[in-house]
C-alpha cells in the first residue's frame, strides 16, 4: 500500500454514509450453523465493521491491506500461503499451479502447470489463460495498475504493453494448463511475485477499466457478490470451488461506514464480528480487558513501516541531503508512535522492517529529537522556511502531524498541514506534481522480499503520471543502478546486499524519515472460535479460516 499494500492500520477514510442497522443482520441470521466434521461451526455470516472502503476490489487495481484480505479468499494464486498459524502459514506452495515450474538453465524461462479441477463461481474452468490475462491486464496501459511495477523490469514484452505497444507481453504464452513465463533477466523472487493478488486467475472478459470493477467471478473459496461503495461488500462462497481451503461461512459482509467507538460496541456485543482498525486509544484498554493472543485482541508483527516521504520532485529536497538527514534528526519518533496506541510495533530509522530477510538493526537516528544536531543540518537549507505535509484527516493522524508541526519548527520550517480521505490522500500524493513537500505514509510487504521495499518504493526509473508508490519521488541514480544489480542475486547474498543498501541510503541520501515497524491488531468478537493469520500474508484475520465457536 503494500500499495503496494497500502496499510489497513492507515486506511483512515471515513464512510460517506453510516452503515443501518439492517447491516449488520447477518451476524446472527443466514443458514443454521452446522457442525463440520472438524467440530467447527459453519453456516452463518461473518460481518466485518469498518469505518473506511477499501480502494477498489478489482484484483488488479485493490491494493490495501484490508482489500488483499478480501482477494485472499476470493482468488486463486499459483502459489499462495496456507491458510495456517505459525511457521505452516510463512512458506508459499503450490495452489493454482500443479507444482513447481520448470526453470530454464539460464533462470529465465518458467515453465508452469495449472492444477485442473478449479472452476470460477460462474461455472467456467480455470486456466493458463487466466493467469495470463491477469498480468496482461494488468500491464494495460488503460488500467493503470500498480501491478505492472512488478513485471515491467523482468517480464519479456512487458514494458511495450505499458508502452501501448503491443496488446500483450510476447513472453507471456498460455496454451492449454501450461504458462510459459519468459524473462529478461533472472528473477529470483518471480514465484513470490506471481503470489501477489494482481497475478490470480481472472474471468478472461472481465473488462479494462481505470475505474475498476465491482463484481466479478473468481475461482477461491468465495466471491463477491456486490459491491455498494462506501456502505457494504457482500461475499458469498463460491458454489464450484473443490479446493481444500477453509471456508466455513455462508458468507461476509464487510460492511462500511461507522465511528471507530461504535464498531468496538458492536464487535463487544457480537453484533459484528471483526475491527480491522480501531481508535488508538482502544488498543490498551482491550490488552486489559481480554488479554493479548488469548481469545479476542490479537497482536501479530507485519512487515512493514510507516515513514514520513521527503519529495524529491519538490524544490524544497532536490539535492538537499542535510535537509533530508535534518528532519531525521527532528522529528520524535516515540511520540509519533505513542499516538497510534498500545502495541503499535517499535521505534525504527530505516527502510527495511524488522523481520525482513537482509535487516541488521542500524540505529542511524535518534528515537527522540535531537535538535541541535537537527539545526545544524538545516541551517541554510530550508529554502522560504515553508513546507505542506499531506495526512489522513482522522484524530491520530492529526495529533501526530501536529508533533511533526513542532518538531520541524525546531529547525527552520513552518509546515501547512492539509488532511484528507485516506483515499485522496492516495490519489494525490501518488500523482506527479501534486504540491507537497512530505507526506505520511505506511508500506506493508506485498511479499517478503526486500525487493519490495527497496526497489518498488525507491527506483526512481519506474516513475509514472500517477498511481505512484515512491512517494518521495526518489530517483538517485547511484542507487538505482545499486538496488538494480541486487535484485539479481538470490541467496544470503542478495539479503546481505539489501541490508547494505538500506545502511547505505538512509545513511547518505535518506528518503525518507522512518518511524516505526507495524503490528496487526485485531478484534474479534466472542462468537468467533479461531483466528487464523498466516504470517507469510501478514496482513490480519483470515476470513476463510475463521470460524465460529
Amino acid at each position: 500500500m503494500t500499495r503496494r499494500l497500502w496499510l489497513a492500520i492507515a486506511m483512515l477514510a471515513i464512510g460517506a454514509s453510516l452503515l443501518v442497522a439492517a447491516s449488520f443482520a447477518g451476524a446472527a441470521s443466514g443458514k443454521s450453523p452446522q457442525s463440520s466434521s472438524m467440530g467447527k461451526k459453519t453456516g452463518g455470516t461473518l460481518v466485518v465493521d469498518s469505518d473506511s472502503d477499501v480502494d477498489y476490489t478489482d484484483p488488479q487495481l485493490d491494493y490495501l491491506s484490508t482489500g488483499w484480505q478480501i482477494q485472499y479468499v476470493t482468488q486463486v494464486k499459483l502459489f499462495n500461503f496456507a491458510d495456517k498459524n505459525g511457521a505452516a502459514g510463512t512458506q508459499l506452495q503450490p495452489e493454482g499451479a500443479a507444482g513447481q515450474p520448470l526453470v530454464s538453465k539460464d533462470g529465465k524461462t518458467y515453465t508452469f502447470k495449472v492444477k485442473p479441477g478449479f472452476v470460477f463461481s460462474d461455472g467456467k474452468p480455470v486456466t493458463a489463460a487466466n493467469y495470463a490475462y491477469a498480468i496482461n491486464r494488468g500491464l494495460n496501459p488503460k488500467m493503470s495498475s500498480p501491478a505492472a511495477q512488478f513485471m515491467t523490469d523482468i517480464v519479456v514484452g512487458a514494458q511495450a504493453v505499458v508502452d501501448g505497444k503491443a496488446a500483450t507481453a510476447s513472453g507471456v504464452i498460455a496454451k492449454g494448463n501450461t504458462l510459459t513465463i519468459k524473462l529478461l533477466k533472472p528473477a529470483p523472487d518471480l514465484i513470490a511475485r506471481l503470489s501477489m493478488a494482481f497475478f490470480s486467475a481472472i474471468p478472461l472478459n472481465l473488462p479494462i477499466d481505470p475505474n475498476g470493477v465491482d463484481v466479478y467471478a473468481s475461482a477461491g473459496p468465495y466471491y463477491i457478490a456486490s459491491r455498494t461503495p462506501n456502505r457494504q461488500i457482500v461475499i458469498k462462497r463460491n458454489p464450484h470451488y473443490k479446493g481444500n481451503r477453509p471456508h466455513n461461512f455462508d458468507q461476509i459482509v464487510f460492511s462500511v461506514g461507522n465511528s471507530l467507538p461504535t464498531i468496538r460496541l458492536n464487535v463487544e456485543s457480537g453484533k459484528s464480528d471483526y475491527a480491522p482498525v480501531l481508535d488508538a486509544t482502544a488498543y490498551g484498554e482491550l490488552a486489559k480487558k481480554y488479554g493479548v493472543n488469548k481469545s479476542q485482541f490479537f497482536v501479530k508483527p507485519q512487515l512493514g513501516v510507516s515513514y514520513l516521504a521527503l519529495n524529491h520532485d519538490r524544490p524544497l529536497f532536490k539535492k538537499n541531503v542535510p535537509l533530508e538527514k535534518a528532519i531525521n534528526y527532528a522529528v520524535d519518533r516515540h511520540a509519533i508512535t505513542v499516538q497510534a496506541g498500545t502495541l503499535a510495533g517499535k521505534r525504527t530509522d530505516q527502510i527495511l522492517p524488522p523481520g525482513m530477510n537482509g535487516f541488521k538493526l542500524l540505529k542511524l537516528y535518534p528515537n527522540n529529537p535531537n535538535f541541535a544536531a537537527a539545526k545544524k543540518l538545516a541551517s541554510g537549507h530550508t529554502g522560504d522556511g515553508k513546507a505542506v505535509l499531506y495526512t489522513v484527516n482522522r484524530a491520530t493522524n492529526l495529533n501526530q502531524a501536529a508533533i511533526y508541526q513542532f518538531d520541524l519548527k525546531q529547525i527552520g520550517l513552518d509546515l501547512e498541514v492539509k488532511p484528507f480521505t485516506r483515499a485522496v490522500q492516495i490519489h494525490k500524493e501518488g500523482t506527479r506534481g501534486e504540491p507537497f513537500d512530505m507526506t505520511v505514509e505506511g508500506w506493508i510487504a506485498d511479499y517478503p522480499d526486500p525487493f519490495d521495499f527497496i526497489n518498488i518504493l525507491l527506483d526512481g526509473t519506474k516513475l509514472t503520471s500517477e498511481n505512484n508508490v515512491n512517494v518521495a519521488y526518489y530517483n538517485n541514480p547511484k542507487y538505482v543502478k545499486a538496488m538494480q544489480q541486487a535484485s539479481l542475486l538470490s541467496g544470503q547474498k542478495r539479503y546481505t546486499t539489501y541490508g547494505q543498501l538500506d545502511d547505505d541510503i538512509m545513511t547518505n541520501d535518506p528518503p525518507w524519515a522512518a518511524i516505526r515497524g507495524f503490528n496487526t491488531r485485531d478484534f474479534v468478537s466472542s462468537r468467533i472460535g479461531c483466528y487464523v493469520y498466516p504470517p507469510g500474508l501478514a496482513i490480519g484475520l483470515d476470513y476463510a479460516a475463521a470460524c465460529l465457536k
